[in-house]
């Protein structure tokens, strides 16, 4: 064989093989791109899933808020209409004829215990109606407890405050009808709102 044949025959050989290698080498890169683009599509998958989640989290989240949100604003617009109820009573109680207020006052003060007694405090414009009705309401008194004064004080509203040496019991319109609005807001609430 001559020299420019076993070149040949040993360049094509290695042509062959470089082929063989290249195309391995080709199929080798085709598969792990294949792999590579399908990890790429599972990760693009992922990261789309991924992102459709939170933004259901955050949406879900912020329809919570906004219907808690509102259920507050609803419960203030209703408890606002509670009160306007107990406001309107109070109202009504503070304008009824001197008699009847005081009867009334009367009535609470009554049902403090036997020895229960000491200084009246109402509201200013009231001084005079009690004044002239506290021998009434002594007499009203069981026991030893009796009333011995009424005093002028601007801090309250209606109704009175019994004051003693060490104590005084809050007979206002106020604490009775917070105490009322306490025990009957549910049933107001309900034929208000049903």
């Amino acid at each position: 064989m001559s020299l420019d044949t076993i070149k040949t025959t040993v360049l094509d050989a290695a042509r062959e093989k470089a082929d063989a290698v290249l195309a391995g080498a080709r199929s080798e890169a085709e598969r792990i791109a294949a792999e590579a683009a399908a990890a790429g599509e599972r990760s693009t998958a992922e990261t789309v899933r991924d992102a459709k989640q939170r933004a259901e989290r955050m949406t879900t989240r912020e329809l919570e808020r906004i219907q808690h949100d509102n259920r507050l604003q609803i419960l203030r617009a209703k408890n606002d209409a509670i009160n306007e109820v107990f406001k309107r009573v109070k109202d009504a109680l503070a304008a009824m004829p001197d008699d009847d207020y005081v009867d009334l006052v009367g009535k609470w003060l009554g049902g403090l215990p036997a020895g229960v007694g000491g200084t009246l405090r109402v509201n200013p414009r009231d001084e005079a109606k009690f004044s002239a009705r506290l021998d009434k309401l002594n007499r009203c008194r069981k026991g030893d407890g009796k009333f011995a004064a009424v005093v002028a004080d601007p801090r309250i509203e209606s109704g009175t405050v019994v004051e003693g040496p060490d104590f005084a019991v809050d007979c206002t319109f106020e604490r009775r009808l917070g105490e009322l609005r306490e025990t009957a807001a549910g049933e107001v609430a309900k034929a208000l709102f049903g």
